[in-house]
């Protein structure tokens, strides 16, 4: 019998209106057929997320963005002994040993995103200066290295194809970009989809469910607008993001 392995990566779910962009663990849990693709079937991670309106518990998964706890859900779970959300099957993006950008440690950083959709990383190393090229679906920045910036717990914020198109797509129709912290778990926003094309107030966390995240003034949520502006006040270090 083959055990099943747990490895470093990144994975995003291919159809979502949030998403799960700042982590606290570097694993992923599913099955994977290359070291990238769009096939990835990925374990759900269900946490606690209120209740529904009429008072029935609910949960969130992390890994597909959506709630658990209907009665189709709770029918599925007495079929097949697994708690798992309606999209367990859907094929997911991935990458495998993601490479983890450390920003205190290189200057001159240039990241952008090239024509075939891949994002490119240039960047000088402090230690003698060797130059850092890197091309991939999906890259990771080392929130270590950016104190203050994101909440503390969080190890580093995932670049991935759907993050860097909603980001961008919202700079190109002049949306009004920030990102706004879940006051439950602290975590950054994502908006994904038509959320990201279309500024509002009101905000899902991708990480814990929580439903009822305010912002100041209608605007679309994405943590890659506070890493813009970390790169505008650090132009010795970053040259540009994005």
């Amino acid at each position: 019998m083959k055990l099943p392995l747990t490895l470093p990566g990144i994975c995003w779910p291919l159809h979502a209106t949030v998403g799960h962009i700042a982590v606290t663990s570097q694993q992923i849990t599913g099955h994977f057929n290359a070291g990238a693709g769009l096939d990835a079937i990925v374990v759900c991670e269900l946490v606690p997320a209120g209740k529904y309106r009429n008072g029935a518990p609910r949960q969130w998964c992390r890994t597909h963005q959506m709630y658990w706890g209907t009665q189709a859900d709770l029918a599925d779970q007495s079929f097949s002994g697994l708690t798992r959300c309606r999209q367990h099957a859907s094929p997911m993006g991935y990458v495998l040993y993601p490479e983890v950008y450390d920003p205190s440690s290189h200057h001159g950083a240039v990241l952008a995103q090239g024509d075939e959709g891949l994002l490119t990383l240039h960047a000088r190393a402090d230690d003698g200066g060797a130059l850092l090229v890197r091309k991939a679906m999906a890259l990771a920045i080392d929130c270590r290295a950016l104190p203050g910036l994101f909440h503390a717990d969080i190890v580093q914020i995932n670049l991935t194809p759907p993050a860097v198109q909603g980001y961008l797509e919202a700079r190109q129709a002049g949306a009004p970009l920030g990102c706004i912290d879940c006051p439950r778990c602290h975590h950054p926003h994502l908006d994904l989809a038509e959320f990201a094309q279309e500024p509002h107030q009101r905000h899902y966390c991708g990480h814990c469910g929580h439903s009822a995240t305010h912002s100041k003034t209608e605007m679309v949520s994405n943590p890659l607008a506070r890493l813009h502006d970390y790169a505008l006040s650090t132009p010795q270090r970053i040259a540009a993001w994005f």
